[in-house]
């Protein structure tokens, strides 16, 4: 049954509907692995299994292109019946229909899910569709021109560097703006993301009267040891400490490239003591304005091998010279970062230094400017229901592996409709000020 939409937008022509077989099997693999979620729940009077609830939200969020609760309940309204039986929905034999969830029981039910466990079965059920994406590469026929030119560029680019040989891993914090906690403290989020392809492997909500520094360890202790095992972990300033590189090192057995600033002050000073001046420069980057913001940008790269550092297991200390210039600018701006790794020089080179220090990055760059454009995530007020922007939040380059496709799923929700409905809204809200304020 389909219900028509409550705003006044025409709505588009719908495709043929999907196979059961077609839909049943991608939304199966998916709610196997979102099975692993603990429901805190009681089974008694039990509706709606907070795997089909998270399925929906996944699939509401990925290929159709919402980004609130509200709008993932209205696509659960207007889904054809084929689509809502592969997920497992209740059917009403009096109705002829099949239940669905509201808005109130999908921002409650997720409200109550431990993120952490949402997180951890979205990568697993991520983890071989990438797997395969990498080795075999699906042509792409959708999009603009434009968008596709832009790709085959920067695949080209990158066709041009170097294979990593090491799975690097960045771990940065995120604050939620848009929730808060009931005494009215701001809610921070770890999470550990992997270079190149920014797919979360873990995160963990920071406590009120903490920072990133004692919860580095639980972070990385959702990381199973085939993924941790041989990898780097790069971290900024703050979580550079001295406890982090013996559990990496001695534990995990993983490696690390820690950013030294003024925060650990004896330690930047010996790192700002070397004798910089007598090592030469081994590696440049000459960065193009189209690919840095406008920027020209240089970045140079010394390497020094140390002992009797002020640092457990420190085999190297790097200094990254950056000198950007806006354009239309003649005036070049100079910045210097410190950085120190348990690497040898025997294992690593000035050129994976560079490629990993760029590369942090990526959580800045994609996860959390993806979580902030398309999801909208500092508007959120559930906590646990930002964690389902982690599921949906991988590339655009697999978003065709998902549960279901755009050009399946999209039809009667795409994000022109979206901007045509908000829109409509903020006339329609700014029609009702009028009214109300009108004598």
């Amino acid at each position: 049954m389909f219900v028509p939409s409550s705003f006044p937008i025409a709505t588009p022509v719908r495709p043929p509907a999907l196979t059961a077989a077609v839909v049943g099997g991608q939304v199966r693999d998916l709610m196997d692995e979102l099975g692993r979620v603990a429901d805190p729940r009681s089974p008694l009077g039990l509706r709606y299994a907070s795997p089909l609830l998270l399925a929906l939200a996944v699939c509401a969020m990925t290929p159709a292109g919402n980004d609130s609760l509200t709008a993932a309940a209205e696509w659960c309204q207007r889904a054809a019946p084929e689509e809502l039986a592969a997920f497992g929905l209740p059917y009403d034999v009096l109705r002829g229909r099949f239940r669905i969830p509201s808005e109130k029981t999908l921002r409650r039910v997720l409200g109550l899910l431990d993120p952490a466990e949402v997180g951890a079965a979205g990568f697993a059920y991520l983890a071989p569709i990438l797997h395969q994406a990498t080795s075999a590469p699906a042509a792409r026929t959708r999009g603009l021109i434009e968008r596709e030119q832009r790709r085959a560029h920067r695949q080209a680019l990158d066709s041009d560097r170097p294979t990593p040989k090491r799975r690097v891993y960045a771990v940065d914090g995120k604050c939620l703006r848009g929730a808060h906690r009931p005494d009215g403290s701001r809610v921070f989020v770890l999470s550990a993301v992997r270079h190149g392809d920014g797919i979360t492997l873990a995160s963990r909500e920071i406590g009120a009267k903490t920072n990133e520094i004692p919860e580095l360890q639980p972070l990385l202790d959702q990381i199973a040891d085939t993924d941790l095992t041989g990898a780097v972990i790069t971290v900024d300033a703050l979580p550079a400490q001295r406890a982090h590189a013996h559990y990496l090192v001695e534990q995990r057995d993983a490696h690390y490239l820690f950013t030294v600033k003024a925060n650990q002050r004896k330690l930047a000073a010996q790192l700002v003591g070397l004798p910089w001046k007598d090592v030469p420069v081994i590696h440049r980057d000459d960065h193009d304005p189209h690919d840095a913001h406008g920027r020209r940008e240089q970045r140079h790269v010394q390497v020094v091998t140390v002992d009797g550092l002020l640092f457990p297991h420190a085999r190297q200390v790097l200094r990254i010279t950056r000198k950007p210039r806006k354009a239309g600018m003649k005036r070049w701006s100079t910045e210097t970062v410190y950085a120190i790794t348990d690497l040898p020089a025997g294992q690593a080179g000035a050129a994976e230094f560079a490629s990993w220090a760029r590369g942090h990055w990526t959580v800045e760059n994609t996860v959390h400017w993806c979580r902030d454009a398309t999801f909208n995530e500092d508007r959120w007020r559930d906590l646990c229901a930002s964690f389902v922007s982690e599921l949906v939040g991988w590339p655009a380059d697999y978003a065709e592996h998902g549960p279901l496709t755009a050009s399946e799923l999209s039809h009667w929700h795409t994000p022109r409709d979206r901007d045509r409905r908000r829109v409509w809204r903020a006339d329609r809200n700014r029609h009702a000020s009028r009214m109300t304020q009108a004598p």
